[in-house]
């Protein structure tokens, strides 16, 4: 699989950028703890939004989301509750940025990422084919897989920052007659932390490619 689509030059200062975030927001907690797992299953996606018009209804596909790594301590009903909210925040950008076909020159494209802090937004929006469908010209957009694993940094038994990591895959027929379909990859991490309005994603590396 191709780590991104080509003229990602962009996407190798935002990766740079997003791993600096990271890794002083780490530093800034250091502590020690103790890894745990858990696995759930999560509700239908959030409330759907497109940056290129209207989103075209998708199939009953639930995001699988596990918990992965945790360092320090975390109560078993907080962990649930950052299961939800932060999957919320991934469907959101998903149902947004991916699963819609209109590519019209004219899309709004800051509207294709819900929950993104201004300063990610403004990356991202320069990485829009990465980041969104744009210039896909798809007739059709089917989600086949939409899996999520946690990593997160508890302080005095609450989340301080979360890394999740995901794998979205997608049926992507063409607009030609002839076109056929493909089926589309997104895998990478989104860094979130937790403000005054809920959970934002303030980095990212992702890569986008055809299977």
């Amino acid at each position: 699989m191709t780590t991104s689509l080509p003229g990602r030059t962009a996407q190798a200062r935002a990766r740079a950028s997003a791993l600096v975030l990271c890794l002083a927001l780490f530093a800034s907690c250091s502590l020690s703890g103790r890894g745990d797992t858990e696995s759930t299953t999560d509700g239908g996606p959030g409330a759907t939004a497109s940056h290129v018009g209207a989103t075209t209804p998708t199939a009953e596909l639930r995001t699988t989301t596990a918990l992965g790594r945790l360092v320090g301590r975390l109560p078993g009903p907080r962990r649930i509750a950052v299961r939800k909210q932060v999957t919320t925040v991934i469907d959101r950008w998903w149902e947004a940025a991916y699963l819609s076909t209109d590519s019209s020159a004219g899309a709004d494209v800051a509207a294709a990422f819900p929950g993104f802090t201004e300063g990610a937004r403004v990356r991202a929006k320069a990485d829009r084919e990465l980041m969104t469908n744009s210039r896909l010209e798809a007739a059709a957009i089917t989600p086949l897989m939409r899996k999520v694993h946690l990593d997160l940094l508890a302080v005095n038994k609450r989340v301080r920052s979360v890394t999740a990591r995901f794998d979205l895959r997608l049926r992507v027929t063409g607009t030609e007659a002839d076109a056929g379909a493909k089926r589309l990859q997104l895998r990478g991490r989104l860094f979130l932390t937790r403000g005054p309005g809920g959970w934002k994603v303030f980095g990212y590396d992702v890569s986008k490619g055809w299977l």
